[in-house]
């Protein structure tokens, strides 16, 4: 894969990027959990110059990339000084593609501002980013498959969410809906409650075996966190996967994708939820994405957003 274009991401294992692993780099050339990353945090934190010592090897390409795209949990400070400094005529962007909290604001410490962009369009409203789109990969594509039609999955950290997640299940089971939902914790007292006993494990897996057991199942869950409006990665996995998809994210509903056969919006309560419309979701058929929004939500078609808007208003995905 050429590589004008060098991604900096925090685990490259993850999701699809290790199809594109010719660009893909974490930001560390040493292990998170060894002692010399505990000397470069205390060099970090004391704001010495040699911290550049101890990144990745994604540096041996700078010279020759004509952009860089830097993934938020990726970033530290004075990576776009030192890639710069390398190659002057290099551009380099932050994508911020996680929901930001009091935990995660390392964004202010980039210093072009205008090169900073989101996927959440609540964030950039609030924040001045610029926009661009939750991406996947056009190469996964997996036709429908009805086979699995009315087995929902979902895996995902608790993030407070377990105790809905827990009364969820339970409705929806009431719809004639096989429900394997699993959240992950670390905590030992939410196995202790057997309203949770049934969601809860302390054991995630790889992502190769999540998409196994993605493809056997025909439903996916999308509960975002309190004050998430961005899509994620399952909304993207339920498109290149052929997937309905059942949903709290209010915002779906303004998306190029968004059609009433694939997705079902959930209510605010799940006391709310109408057992009967769930039914009548079931019963309709699945509608096929067009090619043009599989090619629309593409690596390729991501990478090119960057460019295409600099210096320019954000990017809108309401309509193509």
């Amino acid at each position: 894969m050429k590589k004008d274009t060098i991604l900096i991401f925090q685990q490259p294992e993850l999701y699809f990027f290790p199809y594109l692993k010719d660009i893909v780099f974490p930001p560390f050339g040493i292990p998170q959990k060894s002692f010399r990353y505990l000397v470069y945090k205390a060099l970090y934190l004391l704001h010495i110059p040699a911290c550049s010592v101890f990144w990745g090897e994604w540096k041996k390409h700078i010279k020759k990339a004509k952009r860089v795209i830097i993934f938020d949990y990726g970033y530290q400070a004075g990576m776009e000084k030192y890639i710069k400094k390398l190659n002057p005529s290099c551009e380099v962007f932050l994508f911020i593609w996680n929901f930001i909290d009091r935990k995660h604001k390392n964004y202010k410490l980039f210093t072009d501002k205008n090169a900073i962009y989101s996927t959440d369009r609540g964030c950039c409203k609030a924040y001045h980013f610029k926009y661009n789109h939750m991406f996947y990969l056009r190469s996964c594509y997996r036709p429908y498959d009805a086979q699995f039609k009315n087995r929902l999955f979902f895996l995902g950290a608790d993030k407070g969410r377990v105790m809905y997640l827990s009364a969820l299940k339970r409705k929806l089971e009431k719809c004639s809906l096989d429900c394997d939902i699993r959240v992950v914790v670390t905590s030992r007292k939410y196995f202790k409650n057997p309203m949770l006993s049934s969601v809860v494990t302390k054991t995630p897996l790889c992502y190769q075996d999540y998409c196994k057991e993605l493809k056997h199942s025909g439903i996916l869950l999308d509960i975002n966190q309190k004050g998430q409006s961005a899509l994620t990665m399952r909304v993207m996995e339920a498109i290149y996967f052929s997937k309905k998809l059942i949903t709290n994210n209010q915002d779906i509903v303004h998306y190029n994708f968004y059609n009433e056969n694939n997705i079902y919006l959930l209510p605010k309560k799940v006391s709310q939820i109408s057992e009967e419309d769930i039914r009548r979701f079931l019963e309709k058929p699945f509608l096929p994405y067009s090619e043009e929004i599989l090619s629309y939500y593409d690596f390729g078609h991501w990478k090119k957003q960057f460019f295409s808007a600099k210096g320019s208003k954000a990017l809108h995905s309401s309509s193509l």
